[in-house]
């Protein structure tokens, strides 16, 4: 497993410079404010000039080519026509700028500087990130955002430092790309560029940027309730530029299941209202989250699971948008998850012999440590070190281990900073300086076994919950849950999907999408016919099966409804986007289907109700039908003892 995980990331797409087409991503405007920050008190040698190329073109961005923070823009090499896409401020000093000598390159209609990282994918690693390289715009300075620049307009090279005097920026097909270089006086040709226009030298402005919104909306007509794959192209983010101070590698990766409720327990987040976060965003993203926070099910876990005592706390609520940067507690144990905690000896995100990685069994994010942060320089952050999921291994990551560190009281230490351990101040976790082969008491720490006792000497310090465990391997890649037309699992080719990822990850799927045999079925394969009449076509993708009782339905009088393609259960979520709250979800309402019971995907239901018309009422929301809507189910508001006759719906065999 190990050497083919190894394999698909050393050989993970190729990719050349062309023309990106508009994706047409929807910006979420607090978070775009938060990342796109205007530096009033920068010292700018060019404010909304041109940059054009050695044979007269102009750089330019499309604010919707990234991501929905206007992150990962690509720069596109166009014919010059004066619109304000194709303005750039020249930055030589500010808040993200303390280094002489080199300048930022900013664009002046999104505030996101040019950015160069070499751990993306050839032909996409020159774009535009938020300035300081954080996503979400809390960075302070990098070197993959500096450019050699003495103050002239050119024609000059565009040398990033991070680049180490060996690569330069240059023009390839339509966009900005990188080569390699012996620095700016071997720049020729399509690796010059010219600052031009109106320049303002050392001037000091303010601005604001407009964050545009768009939204794609899609109709298909059905003859019946159906289940279908559609294909479209995802956008994906990411969570921290290029910088060497932090180890992490960039793959590529396919993420599914993130286009619903990122959490849910038997209370399931999935049928909660907005849930508020205290970091960036403001609330939980119920999208980013299930991308950024995957589960290992690969890895081989020392530990995993339960508590008692004084324990490591983590509250998912504490951090952004995709639970990130979340700050860790130390409390009194409770039991609760948010104090279970796994360590990982070897998965997707460690490959290093006597090294762990300690995962929040709660959010699936790994402990980690950034000394660039001005504080929660301890927090819980996306296993890998990128925002979105997509890392691989990183350092701030890794804790050393040893099985004596199951049975034994001991530091827990960073490998990305020497003499460094963490400690309890004012309940939450902090680094300080340490001598790791001699701690202080307060920076000694246990792992509870499962029982709940303590190391020997445990009393007087705090304690990591958990539960030794065998190793674990992934067990989905050979279940046998779909039917011989499964979906994805036995597929040879890529399957598009519309959602995150932009492919079905055929583990991921089968893991997640789990057809109960224990189940009692009140029906089999049925049809689910809307009270226009259409004629339903037998399709595999119109076929329902209502279960009755089963691991995921423990009420009676309730059924789930769940696809005889796919197994993912009808579930009704109000806190997405309208149009959008009617749709398939693992069973359960946890996406990488380990829930149990959510009332989400549970409807009133009796056996007369497969000879009658029936309506489609979740138990999750009252006064609520579901209704053909051009189309698409959609949810109205009813009332369900009497439901309008386009609220009802027949069954079929």
């Amino acid at each position: 497993m190990l050497a083919s995980t190894l394999f698909t990331v050393l050989t993970a797409g190729i990719a050349i410079a062309v023309p990106l087409d508009r994706r047409d991503v929807k910006l979420d405007d607090a978070a775009t404010a938060e990342a796109q920050k205007f530096d009033a008190t920068a010292t700018r040698a060019f404010t909304a000039t041109t940059i054009t190329t050695s044979d007269g073109k102009c750089l330019s961005v499309d604010p919707f080519s990234g991501d929905f923070r206007e992150n990962l823009t690509p720069v596109n090499v166009v014919t010059c026509d004066g619109s304000k896409n194709q303005t750039w401020d020249v930055i030589t000093a500010g808040v993200h700028n303390n280094v002489k000598g080199q300048a930022l390159i900013v664009s002046s209609l999104t505030n996101a500087c040019l950015n160069f990282d070499a751990r993306r994918a050839p032909g996409n690693q020159v774009l535009l990130f938020s300035c300081g390289g954080r996503a979400d715009g809390g960075g302070q300075v990098t070197d993959s955002q500096l450019f050699a620049f003495s103050g002239g307009a050119g024609p000059q090279a565009l040398v990033p430092q991070a680049g180490k005097n060996a690569v330069c920026l240059t023009v390839k097909g339509n966009v900005i790309d990188q080569t390699a270089c012996n620095g700016a006086a071997s720049a020729t040709g399509a690796e010059l560029f010219t600052f031009g226009g109106q320049a303002a030298a050392n001037t000091k402005t303010a601005g604001t940027t407009a964050a545009a919104t768009t939204a794609a909306a899609t109709t298909s007509a059905a003859d019946c309730v159906a289940s279908t794959v559609t294909k479209t192209v995802t956008v994906t983010v990411s969570d921290s530029a290029a910088t060497t101070n932090i180890a992490v590698v960039d793959t590529n990766s396919s993420v599914v299941d993130a286009t619903t409720t990122a959490k849910a327990t038997t209370t399931s987040a999935a049928t909660a209202t907005n849930i508020k976060v205290s970091g960036a965003g403001g609330t939980l993203n119920p999208t980013a989250v299930a991308e950024a926070q995957k589960k290992d099910d690969t890895a081989t876990r020392a530990a995993t699971g339960d508590s008692t005592g004084s324990c490591l706390t983590v509250d998912e609520t504490a951090g952004d948008f995709r639970e990130n940067l979340i700050p860790v507690a130390v409390k009194d144990c409770d039991g609760s998850d948010g104090q279970k905690f796994d360590l990982i000896t070897k998965g997707v995100h460690n490959d290093q012999a006597g090294k762990t990685l300690i995962v929040s069994s709660l959010t699936n994010g790994c402990l980690s440590f950034d000394p660039r942060r001005n504080q929660d320089k301890v927090h819980i952050f996306s296993c890998g070190g990128r925002g979105d999921g997509s890392g691989q291994v990183t350092d701030s990551q890794l804790f050393p281990f040893s099985d004596a560190t199951l049975t034994a009281a001991g530091p827990i230490s960073p490998s990305n900073a020497k003499g460094t351990c963490f400690v309890n101040t004012d309940g939450f976790l902090q680094p300080s300086d340490c001598d790791v082969t001699k701690p202080a008491a307060n920076q000694l720490f246990t792992i509870g076994s499962a029982s709940g006792s303590a190391a020997t000497g445990a009393t007087s310090v705090s304690k990591v919950t958990a539960t030794t465990a065998d190793a674990t391997t992934a067990v989905a890649a050979t279940t046998t849950a779909k039917a011989a037309t499964t979906t994805a699992a036995t597929a040879t080719a890529p399957i598009k999907v519309s959602g995150a990822g932009g492919t079905l990850n055929p583990t991921a799927v089968a893991e997640a999408q789990v057809k109960d045999t224990t189940a009692t079925r009140a029906a089999t394969g049925v049809q689910i016919k809307s009270s226009d009449g259409q004629d339903c076509d037998g399709s595999d993708g119109q076929k329902f099966d209502f279960i009755t009782k089963g691991v995921h339905n423990n009420q009676a009088g309730q059924t789930l409804i769940v696809s005889s393609l796919t197994n993912g259960c009808l579930n009704f979520d109000d806190r997405r986007a309208a149009g959008d709250q009617v749709i398939m979800f693992a069973c359960g309402g946890r996406a990488d289907g380990s829930g149990q019971v959510t009332n989400s995907q549970l409807f009133p239901f009796v056996d007369a109700d497969l000879k009658a018309p029936y309506a489609l009422t979740p138990s999750n929301a009252k006064g609520v039908c579901f209704v053909n809507n051009n189309g698409r189910l959609s949810n109205v508001n009813c009332d369900t003892a009497n439901p309008a006759a386009n609220e009802l719906f027949t069954i079929v065999a």
